[in-house]
């Protein structure tokens, strides 16, 4: 079967959905040099839960989640967003702003996962998150971001960035 427009969205869903894995990584490197690696995680999880709270908060709303009772309702959701917002505003005190976003990096992996595993297959979806994870990581350590070191992009790591490629396209297979 040729590959469909719809499928390759999908695999594009899944490698920017590593991405963003990447850019958290990177963040809770940063999170752990500034506190400890143990706070980086209690805040990356606070603001998972806080997001993913909201967004399942906005869901149950309109058609509902397939939570059980009582978490399929709309008001608990904006209840544990609310409650998850309140110590993670408490626990990131003295940290940069934008290391708050650290939590959200992860749901679109998250997400991701529920909806295009069903479409695509795990091994798909997990071949292209890794290829947009180690891109990301690659890029992320080119720039040194978030205070971390350089390291630059040379042949070796740009051959690795096509193997990465190429087991995408292996794994695919001939459908």
């Amino acid at each position: 079967m040729p590959l469909s427009a719809t499928h390759l969205i999908y695999i594009a869903l899944a490698f920017i959905s590593g991405g963003g894995v990447a850019i958290q990584v990177s963040m809770l490197g940063a999170m752990g040099s500034l506190r400890s690696p143990s706070a980086a995680v209690w805040v990356s999880l606070l603001a998972t839960a806080a997001g993913l709270s909201a967004v399942l908060a906005i869901r149950n709303a309109g058609s509902g989640t397939g939570l059980p009772v009582p978490f399929d309702r709309a008001w608990v959701m904006a209840a544990v967003a609310a409650l998850s917002t309140l110590a993670l505003a408490l626990s990131v005190r003295g940290v940069p702003p934008y290391l708050i976003l650290t939590g959200l990096m992860s749901l679109p992996f998250l997400i991701g996962s529920g909806f295009l595993i069903p479409r695509i297959g795990v091994g798909l979806y997990l071949a292209s998150a890794i290829a947009g994870q180690l891109m990301g990581a690659l890029l992320l350590d080119q720039i040194g971001a978030f205070g971390g070191h350089v390291y630059r992009i040379d042949l070796l790591r740009g051959l690795g960035v096509l193997a990465l490629l190429s087991g995408v396209i292996l794994i695919r297979g001939v459908r």
